[in-house]
Order: C-alpha cells, then structure tokens, then sequence
C-alpha cells in the first residue's frame, strides 16, 4: 500500500503517467575527490567513481515497482583523506538525496548529510556485489547502509512509517558490522555516527522526528499547491514533535540531521507567513537550534515584494 501512495503522489508531482516496470530505485551520481592524494595515485579513483555509480544505479535494492521518472534523485560526494596504505583510505561521504513536492517544479532536500568516519580497501578493477546477509565490504556496507537510508526516508515523507522495512535493513547492516575495526558502527563511539542514526530513528522515544518527517513533507510541502497557509500551518504545527524528541534524547542525532537538510527551506517557507506566526516560529527554532541564530534571525524579516 505504501508504494501504491508513492506512486501516485509522483505521478501527480510531474504530470505524466507511467508504464509500471520493475526498475531500479535510485538515479545516483558519484563524485569523487581525491586531491589530498598524491597524484600519481588518482586515477585508480576515475575507476573508482564509475564503478560506484553503476553499482548503486543497477542494483535492486527493494522488491518495490519503479518507473525511470520515479527513481530518487540522490548524490554520493566521497571525499578521499588519507592513504595508509596502497590500497586503504579514510575520507568522509556526503549524502544528499531530493524529493519533488506535489504539483510543482521544486524538489526539496530530504538529506544533507556528512559521515566523516569513512574507511575502506579497494582494488583498481574490483568487482562491486551485494549480499545483505553477508556483507563482506567496508565500503559496500557504507554505500548500502546510506541507500536504504535514502529509501526509507523518501518512503516515510509519502505514509507515517512507509520506510520502516528500509530503515530495519539499515539497522541489519549496523549489526552484522560490529566485527568491523573501522568506526562508524559501534555505539557509544560516536553520537552522529552511523549506528547512533539509525538507532535514533528506530526508538520509540524519538518517533515524532518520523511523524513530523511525514506531516511536513505530505501535509505541509505537498498542501502549499491548495493553500500555502494551510500547508505551512502543518509544518508549524509540528515542530512541537521535534521538541518533544529533544525532550526525550537531547543528543540525539536527528536534530542536526533534520537542521541540515531543512535550514534553508524553513527560512523560505517563512518569508510571507504573518509576523506572529514568524515570532513563534522563530522562538521555536532557537530553543531547538540555538546555534543557527544569524540564519534564523532571517525569518522575523518583513516580506518585501
């Protein structure tokens, strides 16, 4: 039933109809940047590069029916740090991922997000495969862990929970990684890292991040073509939900992960809404945010055509 939702959310979000085709599910592009490394020692990254993409672009990540048009648009930025050994590397990897929004042009980001705890081994010329139930590289596991987290996501912005059976194979992979000496997969090592992620989406304390995540996406953004102000009110309305998450986890990870997909998005949904609604928006965001004072100062502004 979920997917049914989606597709006929997509459909409606571009204004075409689909011939129904087990298709893959993303539309990935993979960049990679390796100018911290001695030159001599690029090119193998060019493989590298080309290899990823076709292996996150041809693979079949979920039993779900996708058409071309509906494949999620998504980036995988590999940032390569350092060079141990001929052939390991540590680095960090940025994730974005977009989704379109009901009955127009625009496509908000879903995810924005920095692991900085990235480290793997690899051959020129090595052969990418995937076995969730036996998973047997580093950088695999990475990549595969932030597909499903991708999927999951843009599932949940369509139903309340609509990912979930994508987000427990992210879980999956957390687990079956805790042999891994690399870091990024064991808790308490880090409070942002890959496990502490997924485990802050899964808990039942922090649920509402999951229930806001689908209120602002499918009641708030997809509402704005029938009215704006009722579509903003449900974004408004539900911030109380990310309040209760700080409540019950204030380290959790989520805020950061929501704040940097969403920090410009909130200022812009703000910019016409009436100057009390701005004033409790912006309070709001402060108590939660109180870093991002200077972005968030831009909400009180008065609209000017």
């Amino acid at each position: 039933m979920t997917n049914i939702l989606r597709r006929m959310c997509i459909s409606a979000l571009i204004f075409t109809s689909f011939i129904v085709i087990k298709a893959q599910e993303l539309d990935a592009t993979v960049t990679i940047n390796a100018q911290q490394i001695e030159a001599s020692f690029r090119d193998r990254f060019n493989t590298l590069q080309t290899d990823l993409q076709e292996f996150i672009n041809g693979q079949q990540w979920t039993g779900a029916q996708f058409s071309t048009l509906e494949r999620i648009q998504c980036t995988f930025t590999l940032t390569i740090n350092e060079m141990p050994s001929n052939d390991s590397f540590r680095g960090s990897l940025t994730v974005q991922s977009r989704r379109p929004v009901y009955y127009s042009n625009y496509q908000t980001t879903a995810i924005n997000w920095k692991d900085d705890q990235v480290a793997f081994n690899y051959t020129e010329g090595q052969t990418f495969t995937f076995n969730e139930f036996n998973l047997d590289n580093e950088l695999i596991a990475i990549v595969a862990y932030y597909v499903y987290l991708i999927i999951g996501l843009d599932f949940d912005s369509f139903a309340p929970n609509g990912g979930d059976q994508y987000l427990r194979k992210c879980e999956s992979i957390v687990s079956q990684m805790q042999g891994s000496e690399s870091k990024g997969w064991k808790a308490f090592d880090d409070r942002r890292n890959r496990h502490a992620l997924i485990n802050a989406l899964l808990e039942e304390a922090q649920s509402g991040f999951r229930q806001y995540w689908y209120n602002y996406h499918r009641l708030g953004l997809d509402a704005m073509y029938q009215s704006v102000d009722k579509g903003r009110a449900q974004v408004t309305n539900g911030l109380e939900l990310i309040g209760a998450v700080r409540k019950a986890e204030p380290q959790t990870p989520l805020l950061g992960f929501f704040i940097s997909a969403k920090l410009e998005e909130l200022v812009n949904i703000y910019s016409e809404a009436p100057m009390t609604e701005k004033q409790k928006v912006y309070n709001e965001l402060m108590e939660y945010f109180p870093t991002y004072s200077t972005r968030f100062a831009k909400i009180k502004e008065e609209y000017k055509e």
